[in-house]
């Protein structure tokens, strides 16, 4: 009866598009055996509203989701109402999101308790990691540069988005040709091939414009970045690998 009562609640988003704002316990699975999430990016708690109302004197001008650069880690929890912390730091907040069917890390970065920089990044390889880029161009036209990624620069805020192929699982028959057996002279000889199934990593990121701007004309020492705001910036990317059934991982 236990295992049916899992089974069943498991199947639940599944069936009726479940919009509960706890994600499964298990979460993430195996990285290439995923399982739907119980809330999208474009859901939001009548909680999360009703404090998120109280932030900002004009709604209209959030920097990021229901947040402003400069916000406390307390503000902007508070604009996350609803959302459970996955990991908690002296200058960063993570949650666990879906933003436009892609599972990723919803991060926010600070410096002496102020939000410099925010964004999505993937937990782990995916197929649909490019929808982080389609996300980015539906919500903000067409890029207005390019550097490592896609790029658009409005007053507050620099905008980067980027995808990569970070993984390749090779496919592996169970059986191959001989040389031919009895047929052998009649059956031209194949040669081999691998395939391969590419996984994707990426990023969509919002940055503070003076924080932009200061690393840029100032000497800011980029040690002092820390893990996520690398990551999110694209100065650090997942290490490439190859996986091969039966063999194991190799790394590239």
């Amino acid at each position: 009866m236990k295992n049916l009562t899992i089974c069943f609640l498991t199947l639940l988003p599944l069936l009726f598009g479940c919009a509960s704002r706890e994600l499964p316990h298990a979460y993430p699975p195996a990285w290439d055996e995923r399982i739907p999430l119980d809330t999208d990016s474009s859901e939001t708690s009548s909680l999360s509203n009703t404090l998120s109302d109280l932030l900002s004197e004009d709604n209209n001008h959030y920097h990021f989701r229901k947040v402003r650069w400069g916000f406390t880690q307390e503000r902007v929890e508070l604009a996350e109402a609803g959302n459970r912390v996955h990991q908690r730091t002296e200058n960063e907040l993570v949650y666990r999101h879906r933003i436009n069917g892609v599972y990723c890390k919803l991060v926010y970065t600070f410096k002496d308790n102020k939000l410099r920089t925010a964004g999505y990044v993937t937990d782990e390889p995916i197929r649909n990691a490019d929808n982080l880029i389609k996300e980015a161009v539906n919500k903000h036209g067409m890029p207005t540069g390019e550097i490592g990624g896609y790029v658009w620069k409005i007053p507050d805020t620099v905008i980067y988005a980027n995808v990569y192929a970070s993984t390749a699982k090779s496919t592996v028959t169970k059986y191959k040709y001989s040389s031919g057996g009895l047929l052998q002279g009649l059956i031209k000889p194949r040669e081999e091939k691998v395939g391969h199934i590419f996984y994707f990593d990426g990023v969509f990121t919002y940055v503070d414009r003076t924080f932009f701007d200061q690393l840029h004309e100032v000497n800011f020492p980029l040690y002092e970045l820390s893990f996520y705001e690398k990551q999110l910036m694209g100065v650090i990317e997942r290490r490439k690998r190859q996986i091969i059934p039966g063999v194991g991982t190799i790394p590239q």
